[in-house]
């Protein structure tokens, strides 16, 4: 096992997760119990590695289901986007409520399959992992796109109103600047998505090149699929 801490008491190899030793039975660190949502949040951006220890050590993983409703949402958004960009396709909202359930499913059973795929893949590195903490992990890294959802779709919603899903004017027609600062903030939450996901993996195994890549593959699934639903559902 690589991603161990020893015990103070006894020198005995643990987990990185441990709370109990698993010779002497005293306690290895501060017991958590639930996720304080809003303090996590904020580490995510001071302290990543910090805001995924508490994840990971915290004995339940709350709030992953408001996390991922959210972040479904924002990914509709996006693959709208994507839609009107590679297909000049505008949005039907008439099946707004069956497209965002079919990104929501794929959110899911994406999250599960990685969440047991890294268990496997980490077993036989020789990190020790859980898959409710894998999946811990994988959710709150991303958290940018909820922050793009309650904070950067409402104020492109203020700027471009009804024509933000329009090509006939698109918003880059009606105000290019705004328009494309607007898209370069999508795009480094984006970016603050993945390196989430890579800090969050590290954090668990201590090695940065493999953290690198699984991050780096668990994105590149989740950016497939909203390149797949821009094209099916709209």
């Amino acid at each position: 096992m690589k991603n161990f801490i020893l015990c103070k008491n006894c020198n005995t190899q643990n987990p990185f997760y441990g709370l109990i030793c698993s010779n002497c039975k005293s306690y290895m660190r501060e017991r958590i119990f639930n996720i304080d949502l809003w303090n996590i949040l904020g580490l995510l951006i001071e302290n990543p590695q910090e805001a995924f220890k508490k994840i990971i050590f915290s004995e339940h993983k709350n709030f992953l289901t408001f996390l991922i409703l959210l972040t479904a949402g924002k990914l509709l958004i996006d693959s709208m986007f994507i839609s009107l960009v590679t297909h000049k396709t505008e949005p039907f909202f008439g099946k707004i409520l069956f497209d965002y359930f079919v990104i929501l499913s794929w959110i899911i059973i994406l999250i599960i399959i990685i969440s047991i795929l890294f268990r496997v893949v980490h077993r036989l590195f020789k990190y020790e992992t859980r898959i409710k903490d894998n999946a811990a992990v994988l959710v709150y890294s991303m958290a940018p796109h909820v922050f793009g959802l309650v904070i950067l779709y409402l104020i492109e919603l203020i700027v471009f109103g009804a024509d933000l899903f329009s090509n006939n004017p698109s918003p880059f027609s009606l105000k290019e600047f705004l328009a494309y600062t607007l898209t370069g903030f999508e795009a480094l939450l984006v970016l603050w998505g993945v390196f989430l996901s890579i800090i969050g993996i590290y954090t668990q195994t201590k090695s940065t090149i493999y953290s690198i890549i699984a991050g780096l593959f668990f994105n590149s699934l989740l950016a497939y699929g909203l390149f797949v639903s821009s094209s099916i559902l709209f």
